[in-house]
C-alpha cells in the first residue's frame, strides 16, 4: 500500500464548522464553532484515512484571487463577507494547526484549490496517494488514480468520496472532463458566468456527446437552435470561465513532506490548545483519532496506557514492590466507599490498601502512608481524602503537590463541572482503581500544560488554593459545638411567634390562604387588597411576590412587614433552628464544609450545613449563633478585617485621597457624608453617615439609584444626586470601575491583585440585563478576589503561628474564629491581628477588630 496524503482546503472546511456550530463559544465569550467544527473534520478524516502526511491550504487573503481578477473582475463578486466573529476565530485556527503540527500553505495569486491541485500533482509524481479534503467542487477535476476528494455537502457528518469510478458512476464523464463542464454551466457561488441559459444537465449531455467544449464548439452547427444560440452568444465567456475555473498544478510552491509527516501521537501542546479552547467532547475523538503511541518524551512510558479511551487496567502490587522515587509526584484516590486507599507511581502499577481493620488503621496503611509522604501528592479532590483520613485517625504529614479538581476550578472558575469524567471528557467509573488512576495523572499533565501558559494562575494554585487544602481539611475535621437543647427551645419560641404572624397576616387579608404559595399571596395583595403595581415585576402567574417587589410596596400596606418577619422566621426556623441539631456528631460538634472551587471570585462557600449565611447584624441571627459554644474552659476568639473591601477598593482605584483617610484612621463613612453633603466631619448626622456608608459599600456592587431609594428611603432624585455626587468625590473609582469593564470586554476576563481570573463572556450579551450584571459581577470580582486571596494566605499564616495555642474553626468571608483555652485568649488576639494586618504589603493599612467571647453570639 503506498503512502497517503492528506490536503485540507482550510477555509472551506472552517466555513462548514462555523455555520455547523454557530453558537459555540468559550467562558470567556470567544467564538470557536469554526475552530470546534474543523478539528472534529479533520480528525475524522485522520481516523479514517490513517494518512501519513497532512498539510492545510489556505486562501490567503486579499491576493488570493488577484491573478483570477485581472482575467474577470467580476470574479466571486457579490459574495458577503463572514460574519466578524468568523475572523476572530482564524488566528486560534492557525493556533490549532500550529499546536497539530499540520503545515498551512498559502500564496499571492493562487487560491487554496490551487495549492491542492499542485501537491497533488507532485505527491503522485512520489507514489504518494493524496485525499482532498474540501466543499469546493472545483477539484473534482483532480480526481485521477492517485487523487480522491472528499466533498462536504451539509454540515459536518456529509460526505462523499469521489475516486474515478464514483466520480463517472454520478456524473457520466471523467472528472478531467469537468472543467469544460463547469466552463458551460457556470458557477454561480464563484459568479463564473458559463453560458447563460445551459444548466448541468445540458452541459454534461454536450460534454458526453462531443468530449471537450472545443468540441462541442466543433459540432455547434449540429445542435437545436436554441442551445446553438446561447452557445454562439457566449462562446467568449465559456472559454473565459474554462480557464477561470481551471486549477494551476504548476504553481511555484512545494509540498515538504517531511514537514507534512503526521506526528507518532497527540502532542502536549494540541491537548493544552483542546483544553483551552474547553472543546471537553473533543478529547474522547482526539484520543482515537491520531495513531496509538506518544510523542517522544512527552511522557513516562506508562502514560501510553492512559491516552486510550479504553484505559487498559494497570497492574496491582503490593506496596513494598512499588518504587515510589523521593520527590517525584504519586497518585493518590479513595474507593468511593472510603475503605481503600489507592495509590500509584506511575509506572504501570499501583496498589490497594485496606485503610481500617476493627476501628482501627491498618499496618499496611500505615506503611503506605510512611511511603507516600515523601514525595508530593497528586489527586482530585484531595481535601475530601485528607478529611476522611482524619476522621479515621490519620493527619497525612505529605504535602499537596497538585489537585485536579481545584486546578480545573482555577483555571475557568465558570465551568459547570469539576468532576474527573468531564474533566477526561469520558465516563470513569470512580470505584475502579484501573480507570481513576490513570485518569488523575492525565487530567494532572494536561493541567501543567495549561498552567505553563498562564503563569498567574499557576502562582495562584501554588501559593493559595493548593496549600489551603489540608488546611481546610483540617478545620473541617475540628468541628464547632452547637449546644442543640439552646435551639430546640428556640424552635419551640419561633413556632409560636410564626402561628402569631400567621393570624396577623389573615386578618390584614381578610380572609386565610396559603402565606407560601407565590399565586395566592400575588392574589391577595394585587387583587384583594389592590395595592399598586406600577414598578412591580409581572410573570406568567401574576405579579412578583419576592423580597425585592415587596420592598417597593414596603409603606403600602401593614401586611407587607408582617410577611417579610414571617419569611426570615419560618426561613431560620427550617434551615438553621430545626435542621442544626439533627447534623451533629457524637461529640455535639457541627463540621461544615468548606468548598473552594464553588464562587467565581475565590471566596470559600460553606455548605452542609452552611454556617456563613447566618444573619450577622439582627438579633434572630445573634440569638441563633449564641447557640454555638467552646468546650468547657475554652473561649471564641473572632478577628474580622475592618471595611476590607472598601480598603482594597481603594488600592485597587488607586484613590490616594481614599488611602490616606483610612491610613490616618479617619471614620471613612462620615468623611464620605462630610463630603457630600458639605458639612464639617464633626457635624455628620447619624442618618447622613449610614446613607453615606450605604452607597460606599453599595458602588462596590453596582447599587442603583432605586436600590439606594431602597436602602435608605431617599426618593429616587435624591438617589440620582447623592450618586451623581458621590462619583465627582471618587471620581479614581468610577474610573477604575469604567476601566475594568472595558478590559474584561476586551480581554474576556479580570484579575484579582494576585492574579486569579474569572472569564466574563457575558459582557458581550446582547441582553441588557445580562451584560449589566455582568458588568457589575465584573468590578466586583477584582475587589472581593483579592479578599478572598488575602483571607487565604491570613488563614495559612494564623494556622503557622497559632501553633498550640488554639485551632481555627471557621472562617466567615472577612472574619476567622479560633477557639482556643481561656487562659490564650490575649495572646491568641495578639496573633490574629499581627498577622492579618501585616499578611500583605499594600498602600493601604489593613486594620482587623478583634473579639473573645463565651459563644459566637456575643462576638
Amino acid at each position: 500500500m503506498s503512502e497517503r496524503l492528506v490536503i485540507i482546503d482550510g477555509k472551506s472546511v472552517f466555513y462548514r464548522g462555523y455555520y455547523a456550530m454557530p453558537n459555540l463559544a468559550t467562558k470567556d465569550g470567544t467564538p470557536t464553532g469554526g475552530v470546534y467544527g474543523f478539528a472534529v473534520m479533520a480528525l475524522e478524516i485522520v481516523k479514517k484515512l490513517k494518512p501519513d502526511y497532512v498539510c492545510v491550504a489556505w486562501d490567503k487573503p486579499k491576493t488570493n484571487i488577484r491573478a483570477r481578477l485581472a482575467l474577470y473582475p467580476a470574479y466571486k463578486a457579490g459574495r458577503k463577507p463572514a460574519p466578524p466573529d468568523f475572523y476572530e476565530q482564524v488566528p486560534i485556527l492557525h493556533d490549532l494547526l500550529e499546536a497539530l503540527g499540520w503545515p498551512l500553505y498559502e500564496a499571492d495569486d493562487y487560491e487554496a484549490d490551487d495549492i491542492m491541485a499542485a501537491f497533488a500533482k507532485q505527491a503522485g509524481a512520489k507514489g504518494v496517494e493524496s485525499y482532498l479534503v474540501t466543499s469546493d467542487l472545483d477539484v473534482l477535476q483532480l480526481v485521477n488514480s492517485h487523487t480522491h476528494i472528499y466533498t462536504l455537502k451539509k454540515g459536518l457528518s456529509n460526505i462523499e468520496l469521489f475516486n474515478e469510478a464514483s466520480f463517472r458512476e454520478k456524473y457520466g464523464v471523467g472528472a478531467h472532463q469537468w472543467c469544460d463542464v463547469k466552463a458551460l454551466k457556470g458557477d454561480s457561488s464563484d459568479n463564473i458566468p458559463g453560458v447563460a441559459g445551459i444548466g448541468e444537465k445540458t452541459a454534461l449531455d454536450l460534454i458526453k456527446q462531443y468530449e471537450t467544449l472545443d468540441g462541442v464548439y466543433e459540432n455547434v452547427e449540429l445542435l437545436k437552435k436554441s442551445v446553438r444560440d446561447k452557445l454562439v452568444r457566449d462562446k467568449e465567456m465559456a472559454y473565459l470561465s474554462q480557464k477561470l475555473v481551471t486549477l494551476i498544478a504548476d504553481m511555484p510552491l512545494t509540498l515538504d513532506l517531511k514537514k507534512a509527516k503526521l506526528k507518532n501521537g497527540v502532542t502536549p501542546e494540541f491537548v493544552a490548545m483542546v483544553r483551552k479552547l474547553e472543546f471537553r467532547s473533543l478529547l474522547r475523538q482526539v484520543e482515537g483519532a491520531l495513531p496509538k503511541g506518544l510523542s517522544e518524551g512527552q511522557l513516562e512510558q506508562a502514560e501510553e496506557h492512559i491516552k486510550q479511551h479504553e484505559l487498559p487496567p494497570i497492574k496491582q502490587k503490593k506496596f513494598a514492590a512499588i518504587d515510589f522515587a523521593p520527590g517525584k509526584p504519586r497518585i493518590i484516590a479513595l474507593s468511593p466507599d472510603g475503605a481503600e486507599l489507592w495509590a500509584s507511581p506511575i509506572a504501570g502499577y499501583y496498589s490497594a490498601v485496606p485503610l481500617l481493620e476493627k476501628g482501627a488503621l491498618t499496618h499496611d496503611a500505615i506503611d503506605a502512608f510512611k511511603t507516600i509522604a515523601n514525595g508530593p501528592l497528586v489527586g482530585h479532590d484531595l481535601k475530601s481524602i485528607f478529611r476522611t483520613l482524619l476522621f479515621k485517625g490519620y493527619d497525612w504529614p505529605g504535602e499537596v503537590g497538585h489537585d485536579t479538581r481545584i486546578a480545573a476550578f482555577i483555571l475557568n472558575s465558570l465551568a459547570r463541572s469539576r468532576e474527573l469524567s468531564d474533566l477526561r471528557g469520558f465516563d470513569i467509573k470512580m470505584d475502579d482503581p484501573h480507570q481513576v488512576l490513570p485518569s488523575i495523572w492525565q487530567a494532572y499533565q494536561d493541567q501543567k500544560l495549561e498552567f505553563d501558559q498562564s503563569p498567574s494562575l499557576l502562582k495562584v494554585a501554588v501559593d493559595l488554593d493548593f496549600p489551603s487544602i489540608k488546611l481546610l481539611a483540617k478545620v473541617e475535621h475540628r468541628g464547632i459545638r452547637l449546644n442543640s437543647d439552646y435551639l430546640n427551645k428556640m424552635g419551640q419560641k419561633f413556632a409560636v411567634r410564626i402561628k402569631e404572624f400567621e393570624q396577623e397576616i389573615y386578618k390584614q387579608a381578610g380572609q386565610e390562604f396559603t402565606i407560601n404559595s407565590p399565586q395566592q399571596l400575588s392574589k391577595i395583595l394585587y387583587e384583594t387588597l389592590a395595592l399598586p403595581t406600577f414598578g412591580v415585576k409581572k410573570g406568567k402567574t401574576g405579579y412578583s411576590t419576592g423580597a425585592n417587589e415587596l420592598d417597593k410596596l414596603r409603606d403600602k400596606h401593614p401586611i407587607i412587614d408582617l410577611i417579610t418577619q414571617y419569611r426570615e422566621y419560618t426561613k431560620l426556623k427550617s434551615t438553621y433552628i430545626d435542621t442544626l441539631p439533627k447534623l451533629v456528631d457524637d461529640q455535639g460538634k457541627l463540621h461544615t464544609t468548606f468548598e473552594l472551587d464553588v464562587a467565581p471570585t475565590g471566596r470559600l462557600s460553606s455548605n452542609s450545613p452552611n454556617l456563613q449565611n447566618i444573619p450577622t447584624r439582627t438579633e434572630i441571627g445573634q440569638a441563633i449563633r449564641t447557640a454555638f459554644e467552646p468546650a468547657k474552659g475554652n473561649v471564641f476568639v473572632s478577628a474580622d478585617y475592618s471595611q476590607f473591601e472598601l480598603r482594597l477598593a481603594a488600592v485597587l482605584a488607586a484613590d490616594m485621597h481614599m488611602i490616606d483617610e483610612f491610613n490616618n484612621d479617619i471614620d471613612i463613612h462620615a468623611a464620605t457624608a462630610s463630603e457630600i453633603y458639605n458639612v464639617p466631619l464633626k457635624d455628620v448626622t447619624k442618618d447622613q453617615r449610614r446613607n453615606a456608608k450605604t452607597i460606599n459599600f453599595g458602588v462596590l456592587y453596582g447599587m442603583s439609584p432605586h436600590g439606594l431609594s431602597v436602602a435608605t428611603r431617599m426618593t429616587m432624585q435624591e438617589a440620582r444626586d447623592f450618586i451623581t455626587r458621590y462619583f465627582e468625590l471618587r471620581k479614581q473609582v468610577r474610573e477604575y470601575m469604567d476601566k475594568v469593564v472595558r478590559d474584561a470586554t476586551r480581554n474576556g476576563y479580570v484579575a484579582t491583585l494576585f492574579g486569579r481570573q474569572r472569564p466574563t463572556p457575558d459582557l458581550k450579551s446582547s441582553n441588557f440585563a445580562v451584560r449589566e450584571a455582568a458588568k457589575r459581577a465584573a468590578i466586583n470580582m477584582p475587589i472581593q478576589g483579592t479578599e478572598a486571596d488575602l483571607m487565604k494566605l491570613a488563614m495559612l499564616a494564623i494556622e503557622k503561628n497559632l501553633g498550640d495555642l488554639g485551632e481555627q474553626i471557621l472562617q466567615v468571608h472577612d472574619s476567622i474564629l479560633v477557639e482556643c483555652p481561656a487562659k490564650n485568649a490575649k495572646q491568641v488576639e495578639k496573633i490574629l491581628v499581627e498577622t492579618m494586618e501585616g499578611i500583605y504589603r499594600l498602600p493601604v493599612k489593613l486594620k482587623a477588630d478583634v473579639k473573645a467571647g463565651e459563644n459566637w453570639g456575643e462576638l
